[in-house]
């Protein structure tokens, strides 16, 4: 056919129209083929896509079942502490209340030791906040233990009308932290309040003369204030008080690490505060 093109080309307007033709009929197969190239990478492309759909699907389904499980078990965690919270304090009343005196003696250990089970059986579910609220609510408590100064005198009694009006202000407030983690609540001041009574009763029971511990003046806390009371001190002089943390922070991490305790609680409360120690230094 090829050899045919000349003759037929000089054929004037017949020649013409073959090449028109010809002309057509290589757009035609260019055309097909550039179709069917692109049809090719379009399912092979709808292939992959669809695969990535399936895995991102997948994904989600897990995501959902694992959020829907910790969820639970979160939930599942609050209501359980709560609980054992208000069996304490009532396993507290029965024994050691006197309608005269007040409270007579310490919480009664094995009711604070089931506490404590419970809580380790939860940590996984608790983040910071709700940490820092548990673990006040165990200073408070063992603020209610007789103290031996190793003499060989019996144990000091200590206040434990004082430790227990610390749970009582704490609790109401670490049911509506957990509230608030499962979304009935939306207000932030519970876990602010307690950020703020754990942080001030920490720089007035830490000895450290150095650095002005315990604190004098504004921030001091006496017998006579109640947890209220040293909120609203601590609220009041905020920036002394995060001042006095974050040298307290410094103080311990050049002191060795033998503070742990107090370390990891200026931590929670800066953390719960809000303060960002490395974007203010």
């Amino acid at each position: 056919m090829i050899e045919m093109i000349p003759s037929i080309l000089s054929g004037g307007v017949t020649g013409a129209v073959l090449v028109w033709l010809l002309r057509g009929w290589i757009s035609e197969r260019l055309k097909q083929s550039i179709q069917h190239e692109y049809s090719q990478k379009l399912a092979t492309h709808k292939a992959e896509l669809d695969t990535r759909i399936q895995a991102i699907q997948h994904e989600n389904q897990l995501h959902q079942l694992h959020t829907s499980l910790f969820f639970d078990h979160q939930r599942n965690a609050f209501a359980g502490l709560l609980a054992k919270i208000a069996e304490v304090n009532q396993i507290w009343i029965d024994q050691e209340y006197d309608r005269d005196e007040g409270l007579t003696g310490p919480v009664p250990y094995e009711a604070y030791r089931d506490l404590r089970k419970t809580y380790y059986q939860h940590q996984l579910f608790l983040d910071t906040e709700c940490l820092a609220a548990m673990e006040l609510i165990f200073e408070c408590y063992s603020d209610s233990f007789p103290v031996d100064d190793g003499s060989g005198a019996p144990p000091r009694r200590r206040d434990e009308g004082a430790a227990f009006r610390g749970i009582e202000y704490l609790q109401p407030r670490i049911a509506e932290l957990f509230q608030q983690k499962i979304g009935v609540s939306h207000d932030a001041r519970a876990a602010q309040e307690i950020a703020l009574l754990g942080a001030i009763r920490l720089i007035n029971r830490y000895h450290f003369a150095e650095i002005g511990l315990p604190v004098e003046g504004p921030l001091q806390v006496t017998y006579q204030d109640s947890p209220a009371d040293a909120v609203v001190k601590a609220e009041k002089n905020i920036d002394d008080l995060v001042q006095k943390l974050k040298q307290f922070q410094a103080y311990l991490k050049e002191d060795g690490g033998f503070f742990h305790e107090a370390a990891m609680k200026l931590n929670l409360y800066l953390t719960m505060l809000d303060i960002d120690e490395t974007n203010k230094q």
